[in-house]
Order: structure tokens, then sequence, then C-alpha cells
């Protein structure tokens, strides 16, 4: 079953290419400004210009995204319908178009990819592996740094905060 751990409210602001954390305070404040550079994928639905607020969802047990969720999944996210699910998954085992395509598929509305790797985030492009055409949800890398604090946040939060 899906352990989805989920965090307040962050706040994409899309056209620059970043997440903004704007609760839980003890979230925001480990971010300068609560601001997370982020680097979007070139497939999918890019939002310049729109503000998408959510939730985020996180499975401890399935980290990569790399393998299609069940049924549960969906319905997890849509018992929490009332606020857009956002979806977290570390780097690896798969392509970026596989993860997001398993995100897309249970309802999540932006797709979230931390780095595997200490690099400068906006060189990187979340490239698309071909099979990306049918993708309509944004997507993005953020940095290793910022997706280990994110996810430690995450693991450690009490339920209040959440």
């Amino acid at each position: 079953m899906f352990s989805a751990i989920t965090t307040s409210a962050l706040l994409i602001a899309a056209a620059q290419a970043k997440l903004k954390v704007l609760s839980p305070p003890s979230l925001a404040s480990q971010f300068k400004e609560g601001v997370i550079t982020a680097s979007y994928a070139n497939f999918g639905f890019i939002p310049y210009g729109q503000t998408i607020m959510g939730k985020i969802h996180y499975d401890v047990n399935d980290s990569e995204a790399c393998e299609e969720f069940s049924l549960d999944d969906k319905n997890e996210l849509e018992r929490s319908a009332d606020i857009t699910p956002f979806y977290i998954a570390k780097r690896g085992g798969c392509s970026f178009v596989q993860k997001v395509r398993n995100m897309e598929n249970i309802g999540v509305a932006v797709g979230i990819v931390v780095d595997d790797k200490a690099e400068y985030i906006q060189n990187i492009l979340m490239s698309d592996d071909g099979t990306g055409g049918g993708i309509r949800i944004p997507s993005m890398l953020i940095s290793k740094p910022d997706g280990e604090v994110l996810l430690e946040w995450l693991a450690n939060a009490s339920p209040s905060e959440k």
C-alpha cells in the first residue's frame, strides 16, 4: 500500500523553474526564502506563468517511482483530492519519462525528481527518452542537497506539520 507522507503547501512559481515552500514554517525555513531551484523536463506540460499549489506525496518503499502504482495508491491520492497532489521520487532505476508517466497515471499533477549527484541543477536536463509525447503534467529535477533536506523533513515531521 502507498505509504505517502505529505507536507502542507508547496508553490511552483513556474516561470522561474523553482519550487517555493509556503508552509509549514519548519520546512520553509530550511531553504533560502523558501525557494528550491529546479530544472524543467523537456517533455510534458511546462506551466509558464502559472502557479500550482499542492501537497507532496512520497513512497519510501518505491523511492524511485519506477514501478507502476496500484489502485490503492491512486485511491490514496484521491482521498486528499481537495489539495493538488505532487509526487517526489529519487533519480535512477528508470528513465525520467517512466517515473513521470507512473506519477501521472495515479493522478499526480506535478512530478518532482531528486538528482542523485551533487551537481549544478540548472545544467541538467530531464530528457525525453522518445516516449514522453503523451505526458501532460509538468515535472522537474531538484538538486540532491535540496532533495535530501526535503526528504529528511518528510521522514521526521510531526503529523500536525504534515
